[in-house]
């Protein structure tokens, strides 16, 4: 048997070294590429009531004037109403949690002994408070996914043009058929997380409430956020409300706890295969997976990020594989 002779052409190289470089590349800019990502994301979502708006015979430059001004002055005054109630009990929260921690006995154990057997917590609130701190920190990278996001809404209406222009025609509609899928998935998926949030936050907060547990509002703002992280998440707020419950009485904690179980059970059942899966689509195990791996790769951002760009590297790749299953004419 004649052994077989491997040749590595001059072009086999230079496709291997461009397409490294090319890696590093995308991995150099992957922040420029965030940013743009997140403008494309945030113009699929909004483009929807813009258009909605230019039936009515607005300008699309007005229309999305109204829209920027809508969402600003919600966010403004839910700012301006909730920061000096959750400042004021927070910073009561933050003053009693050392005694709580100290004065917290289960089985014989305190908090402090406890916390020694859990230490992998302990990189969680550091990780939420540097992702805080870098946000509102990083104000430029914010104006520019608010002005990027805006260009972007202004030219919408002529990605044809454009797609064309770059890729042909054929290119042309399979853009077109992306964007399009895209803006429905991208939006029903970011109505869906807001609803999923003011919902638990509304539901935890009327319990709390009800219970008479101390700092309900942080607490409360505490589980609607961290309703973003599956699993986890829901069971960090009820730990977290139990513990608060402890100041108070053991049996104010296990009703927090319960309620916490009882909100879970009404989102697992009810809520999340409601709103979610309806809306997006994507089993719940998969979305853990996608969560936990952006989790890995870029921590508390990636984990916000990865189900978004999961679904939009899907649809990509569903509009192209059914462009190739239609019979070319």
């Amino acid at each position: 048997m004649k052994p077989q002779k491997v040749e590595i052409t001059y072009k086999t190289i230079i496709f291997t070294v461009g397409f490294i470089l090319g890696l590093w590349f995308v991995w150099y800019i992957r922040d420029i590429l965030t940013l743009v990502f997140l403008s494309l994301m945030f113009m699929e979502v909004l483009n929807p009531s813009v258009t909605g708006l230019q039936k009515y015979k607005i300008p699309r430059f007005v229309s999305i004037i109204l829209i920027y001004s809508i969402v600003l002055s919600f966010i403004g005054f839910t700012l301006a109403w909730i920061i000096p109630i959750l400042v004021n009990e927070t910073s009561g929260l933050i003053s009693a949690l050392p005694s709580i921690l100290t004065n917290i006995k289960f089985m014989g154990f305190t908090a402090v002994d406890l916390s020694s057997q859990f230490k992998f917590l302990e990189s969680i609130p550091s990780d939420v408070a540097r992702t805080i701190i870098a946000f509102f920190s990083n104000l430029l990278n914010g104006l520019l996914v608010f002005v990027m996001t805006f260009y972007l809404l202004l030219e919408r209406p002529h990605l044809d043009h454009y797609a064309a222009k770059v890729f042909g025609p054929k290119g042309q509609k399979l853009v077109k058929e992306i964007f399009t899928r895209l803006e429905v998935r991208l939006a029903s998926w970011v109505n869906g997380e807001l609803i999923l949030m003011t919902s638990i936050g509304i539901l935890s907060y009327l319990g709390y409430i009800s219970l008479g547990l101390n700092y309900a509002l942080p607490l409360a703002l505490i589980a609607g956020m961290l309703e973003v992280v599956p699993t986890a998440g829901p069971i960090l707020a009820t730990v977290l409300a139990a513990l608060v419950g402890l100041t108070s009485s053991p049996i104010t904690a296990v009703f927090a706890t319960i309620w916490g179980i009882i909100v879970q059970q009404l989102e697992n059942n009810f809520i999340v295969p409601k709103i979610m899966s309806a809306a997006v689509g994507l089993h719940p195990v998969v979305t853990i997976l996608t969560i936990t791996a952006g989790a890995k790769i870029g921590g508390v951002g990636g984990a916000l990020l990865a189900v978004p760009i999961f679904l939009t590297v899907e649809t990509i790749i569903n509009v192209i594989m059914d462009q190739e299953k239609k019979p070319s004419k």
